[in-house]
């Protein structure tokens, strides 16, 4: 099971109470089963609010007295844990973290998670689905991403880019409680979001921590060149020699540039920038266009492994985003 599709959560969601087994049933209609069990005869108390911001949510929880609580995950997503009192030890797979005001985590959602608190705690909690990660990773790094992320489980929140993270974190769970003055201004909440990921991404150790670092580094003339050229022949069925040709030097420097700098083949790169037109032109589509119309014209001919490709890029189908769009407009 996983969280529930965006399109069904509410923009704000909140519940308290002292009750385990409404804390467990409240949890698991928002995310997956979950298991609520106090380990004293004292009693729970918990108070919780969730805002949903587009591939984003955002929670604040208090809860007191000593509990144990289980979860088969929270699907395809990312959760940053960042508290504000108190401690929690939390355990991902056969990794343990003990959570403080000190130290956040991150904690892959599609593992089984379980988390023990022994006093009063609050923290933020920032859910983010993993292929908006993708795709904000993909374009600030200009090139095709796959594979696990593998984020280090801890977050320093004394020092450094931890502080900073945090502290935007804040701003946008106290900008969408209340009054929710951030649902006022979009352009401000979607910049706000962004900067999150952006400093997640760029601050926060992980599997591509590196190929970012490498990125950043000049680009050689003949990359930029070949670039140039996919960009003006995204819908022509162009070869690697015909890419080769144009920036004048041979397919295997080609192949060699971008592997040092993209981290990818030209080929695999081309493929990126298709995609990101044809997902482009899905959202601004004409009523009456169908997907099929669409990616022929940027030179998709097998629509089953567009399909597939597109999902892993964007982690949706390319009819949604027609749908999606088309209902918006």
């Amino acid at each position: 099971m996983t969280l529930r599709a965006l399109a069904d959560r509410p923009e704000y969601f909140s519940f308290e109470g002292s009750d385990p087994d409404h804390l467990a049933a409240t949890l698991t209609g928002w995310t997956s089963r979950v298991l609520v069990r106090p380990i004293t005869k004292e009693g729970i108390y918990y108070k919780c609010a969730w805002a949903n911001a587009g591939a984003m949510s955002i929670g604040l929880s208090r809860y007191d007295g000593q509990l144990l609580v289980e979860s088969e995950g929270v699907g395809d997503q990312l959760l940053f844990v960042l508290p504000h009192h108190g401690r929690v030890d939390i355990r991902v797979g056969g990794r343990a973290v003990c959570t403080s005001p000190e130290r956040g985590a991150v904690i892959d959602g599609s593992k089984r998670i379980t988390a023990l608190s022994l006093g009063s705690r609050e923290h933020i909690s920032v859910a983010i689905d993993r292929a908006a990660l993708y795709r904000h990773l993909s374009d600030m790094v200009e090139m095709p991403i796959s594979g696990r992320l593998e984020f280090s489980p801890e977050i320093d929140l004394l020092s450094g880019p931890g502080t900073a993270i945090a502290r935007i974190a804040a701003t946008l769970q106290t900008g969408l409680a209340g009054g929710a003055p951030l649902r006022k201004s979009p352009l401000a909440l979607t910049s706000l979001t962004e900067a999150l990921m952006h400093m997640i991404l760029e601050t926060l150790p992980h599997r591509f921590s590196e190929k970012m670092r490498r990125a950043a580094s000049p680009v050689p003339r003949h990359v930029k060149k070949a670039i140039e050229f996919m960009m003006a022949n995204l819908s022509k069925p162009i070869t690697l020699m015909e890419v080769a040709v144009a920036c004048d030097v041979s397919s295997r420097t080609l192949q060699q540039g971008f592997r040092q700098f993209k981290m990818t083949t030209p080929m695999n790169y081309l493929q990126h920038l298709r995609l990101e037109a044809f997902r482009e032109e899905l959202v601004g589509a004409r009523p009456g266009e169908s997907v099929a119309d669409i990616a022929l014209r940027w030179g998709f001919t097998h629509m089953g492994r567009l399909a597939t490709d597109y999902r892993n890029r964007f982690g949706e189908l390319q009819s949604q985003t027609l749908r999606c769009c088309s209902s918006a407009s």
